[in-house]
């Protein structure tokens, strides 16, 4: 009987190496990720020996980053939409130049060094600086662009994706056990500020070890070479948002849904330290049962996230691959969790019956985990729609908005957490971790941080909903588009 012989692989097929490799990358970005949206503002505010001054830095510095992106995302867009195909590619060479400054800047501020710590000008200077070091190197990450020159095909571009965010959400639960560590850490050193430094240096030093294995592995395919005279200007940006009402639309959707996710993992610290973790009549706070309850929220939160993301593709079909329909649905459940949270507040049972807080972030985290597929491939067929409405591969330029969101999104939900703070005359021992601030104020607090984690989540989530109504690609344009792209790269192919 004659042998059958194999069906020949798709040049568009990624393999185990490549999907290990793209995993492995992600792990500076996903990490640096988790240390400054759950803990740089704490550090700062708690345990850096700032005083009040560090909630004031912390804050301001946050905000400002923001403007100063709007200028800046752009022109790192221009600078890779129109960089020179080298040896490893044309994006690819700006991933391992993020990867090392976003190691040197995240592991800088956490280690402010004593002798500047009194001296508010310097230690300024230092948390700027590094900031910048630190936000620039994570404007250069994008896996967008490199997994679409990777393949073009849709169903190897998910397998990409879905590496990368299981890996990060793995990275979520292993850092859960933060605060435990750095317990741990204060409990032989003798202090919080030494013990945060020693977990960020060693942390982020073997993040970025992992990440420039992963960066060999990886190949760029389509990689489409600039004509010499076809520059890539800030005017190209301009002709983006006036043709791609796609990207309009959805950017005005983000405004709101991307505060979900960043104002969720904002304030649960410090709602599970002062709820069920502190006395109230002495200040003082159980660090052996706050360790625990932290380590139970993050796995409340990353555990649904990283289910919720595994069981995303077949809830896809289930919505017959309407991704936009699915989109809608997961943002109404995460609505409905925050509502949980602030009601639970406001009806005084939240703080008596911690189940209730555990299980409203438990539905939010899941709708979360779950939304990362169709919003994924939203944010690639948004990409893909500039190349079908203006002729041209702008993708780090169509991506800068997402980018700037993401970033803003997270350091104003800090900063909302920092204002909140700086009202009450938020002030810790930054030795023994202990509140030496006003007690009375502390029921404010924790209803601002309901209103923080629960309220405002929930009605961004209305928001987003009502907003998606107006996004232009249905599966008809969508099939034109398709066809573009596939006759579009075919002949790049050829030539």
């Amino acid at each position: 009987m004659a042998k059958k012989e194999k069906k020949p692989r798709s040049p568009e097929y990624v393999g185990f190496k490549e999907i290990f490799g793209s995993t492995a990358l992600s792990t500076t970005s996903g990490l640096s990720a988790i240390f400054m949206s759950t803990m740089f503002m704490n550090y700062m505010t708690d345990y850096a020996g700032l005083g009040s001054w560090g909630a004031t830095l912390a804050t301001t510095l946050l905000l400002a980053a923001r403007f100063i992106d709007a200028i800046d995302d752009p022109i790192q867009g221009v600078i890779m939409d129109g960089a020179k195909v080298t040896k490893h590619g044309k994006y690819k060479p700006f991933f391992l130049l993020s990867v090392i400054m976003t190691v040197v800047g995240s592991i800088a501020l956490y280690s402010l060094p004593d002798a500047i710590v009194k001296t508010p000008w310097l230690v300024t200077v230092w948390v700027i600086f590094f900031y910048f070091v630190y936000d620039i190197g994570t404007s250069f990450y994008n896996q967008n662009l490199l997994f679409r020159t990777m393949t073009s095909d849709v169903e190897q571009r998910t397998k990409l994706l879905l590496g990368p965010r299981l890996w990060v959400m793995i990275l979520g639960i292993m850092g859960s056990a933060s605060t435990a560590i750095v317990v741990s850490i204060q409990a032989a050193t003798g202090s919080f500020k030494t013990a945060y430094m020693i977990l960020a240096l060693a942390g982020m030093g073997i993040a970025g070890v992992v990440s420039i294995l992963g960066w060999f592995m990886v190949t760029e395919r389509h990689v489409v070479e600039q004509e010499e005279d076809e520059k890539v200007t800030i005017s190209d940006f301009f002709e983006i948002i006036k043709t791609n009402k796609a990207m309009t639309v959805d950017f005005f959707k983000n405004i709101f849904h991307g505060f979900i996710w960043t104002l969720l993992f904002a304030a649960p610290t410090y709602y599970v330290k002062y709820a069920y973790c502190f006395d109230a009549t002495t200040g003082t706070v159980d660090y052996a049962k706050l360790g625990t309850f932290s380590l139970i929220v993050s796995m409340m939160m990353l555990l649904p996230l990283l289910v919720g993301t595994a069981v995303a593709t077949p809830i896809l079909k289930a919505f017959k691959g309407d991704i936009i329909k699915m989109h809608k649905f997961d943002l109404t459940m995460q609505g409905i969790g925050g509502a949980v949270l602030f009601g639970g507040q406001l009806l005084g049972i939240l703080q008596k019956v911690p189940a209730i807080f555990f299980a409203a972030m438990f539905i939010m985290a899941t709708f979360i985990g779950i939304d990362f597929i169709p919003g994924s491939n939203i944010g690639m067929e948004i990409m893909d729609y500039t190349v079908y409405k203006t002729g041209k591969d702008r993708s780090a330029l169509t991506s800068v908005f997402g980018t700037f969101l993401s970033k803003a999104q997270s350091a104003l939900s800090s900063a909302i957490v920092g204002g909140l703070l700086m009202a009450i005359g938020y002030e810790v021992d930054s030795v023994t971790g202990n509140y030496v601030g006003e007690l009375s104020r502390i029921p404010t607090m924790l209803t601002g941080m309901t209103v923080i984690i629960g309220l405002l989540p929930a009605l961004c989530a209305v928001a987003s909903v009502l907003i998606l109504r107006k996004y232009p690609i249905d599966q008809e344009e969508r099939a034109k588009m398709r066809a573009y792209i596939d006759e579009h790269q075919s002949k790049k192919v050829e030539e």
